[in-house]
């Protein structure tokens, strides 16, 4: 009998103890094609970005090819610089190209403000205070039903914070929400640590929380309405999310696989506000609050990193000493990114015009700061 209810068990997930057993020997780093199965954004490309005359280049040639040697013996893939509409540098290696489909990991988690932004404006969610238990009936009369939109987007939900993705322990909460076979239950399956709204950590579950309430709230299935309202619009190409089963919901914390090309369209979309060849995308000034830090936290907005942290690192949990190899400030007031594992950073500063796209894996000499520090120095005022 119990050999029976093992089996069930077992067979009621199956694609969670496959991806487990089949779990890459190195943890920070999964393959391409360990993301399976995925769904495609068709998108509706368009033309990339006029390259810069080299003759009248906003930025010195001899600081752009020092970012680009530094990036190169730091593990990288590609390196790409955009100033003011016009594409000042593009830099390849490793068998990457301007059309490979490449993931920028938790880079994936920062495409999900400008939805909900879209959303509130077209009526599907009320406010950034709402309680999210009024688009998720499973926490309906529930205390962790009383965490706000805000909050999920600050991580700042309170709710448990165990070890990230890659853990090898299969109970691992974390370890579900990267392998099961059902995103949405596994992220709903975490429970409440701290005080809402008093306690900074980054966390995939807020993340999926708030794909989940964006399905709820728009009965659109995430990807549909990241390819229509965001990816489409852009001008951006085919890409992929990662699902926890043919038909399922995509992992929205993590794995968004497109072109380096592509991810810069949405740093420049970023950059200007979401004006995009004469449309707006989002609502005006949507980007100056979406990048305000919390009181609690000074180093993250919604769903994304911003400023310089008061020491060499940012903390991916306000008490523990985890945190990303930041370095000196980088030289540019406002200046926000999205970051992913191995260091994959879209760097943005909308005051000087600059986006800078470093895709790649990681380095144990990495600091967040030098290559947007190396390119600035060249920026011709």
């Amino acid at each position: 009998m119990m050999i029976a209810i093992l089996v069930a068990a077992l067979w009621i997930d199956w694609r969670f103890w496959y991806r487990w057993r089949t779990l890459p020997e190195d943890p920070g780093e999964w393959p391409a094609s360990y993301y399976q199965p995925v769904v495609e954004l068709p998108g509706n490309p368009r033309d990339f970005f006029p390259a810069a005359d080299k003759a009248a280049r906003a930025i010195d040639a001899d600081s752009l090819e020092a970012a680009a040697a530094w990036a190169e013996r730091h593990n990288s893939v590609a390196l790409l610089v955009l100033h003011r509409g016009a594409a000042q540098l593009e830099r390849y290696w490793q068998g990457i190209g301007p059309d490979s489909l490449f993931t920028g990991r938790a880079m994936t988690r920062s495409l999900l403000p400008p939805l909900i932004a879209i959303a509130m404006r077209e009526g599907a969610i009320g406010s950034l205070d709402d309680p999210v238990g009024r688009y998720l009936p499973e926490w309906r009369g529930d205390p962790r039903g009383r965490i706000t939109l805000r909050q999920l987007l600050r991580n700042m939900s309170g709710l448990e914070n165990p070890p990230l993705a890659g853990d090898p322990d299969p109970y691992s909460k974390n370890a579900r929400i990267s392998l099961s076979s059902d995103f949405r239950a596994a992220a709903l399956d975490f429970d409440l640590e701290n005080v809402p709204g008093e306690f900074f950590a980054f966390s995939n579950a807020n993340a999926q929380l708030l794909g989940a309430v964006l399905e709820s709230a728009t009965g659109e299935a995430y990807e549909h309405y990241l390819n229509s309202r965001l990816w489409a619009p852009l001008g951006a190409g085919p890409a992929q999310l990662y699902m926890d089963r043919p038909g399922g919901m995509p992992a929205v914390y993590c794995c968004f696989r497109a072109t380096p090309r592509d991810w810069l369209r949405y740093g420049a979309a970023l950059a200007a506000d979401g004006w995009v060849e004469g449309r707006r995308l989002w609502p005006v000034g949507w980007v100056d609050e979406m990048t305000t830090a919390s009181p609690v936290y000074p180093n993250y907005g919604y769903q994304i990193w911003v400023g310089n942290p008061p020491g060499n690192g940012r903390r991916y949990v306000q008490d523990r000493q985890q945190a990303a190899p930041h370095g000196p400030p980088i030289q540019a007031d406002g200046v926000f990114f999205l970051e992913g594992g191995g260091f994959r950073t879209l760097y943005v500063m909308p005051r000087e015009g600059l986006v800078i796209l470093r895709l790649g894996y990681f380095h144990p000499d990495w600091l967040t700061s030098t290559l947007p520090n190396l390119v600035l120095a060249g920026l011709r005022k």
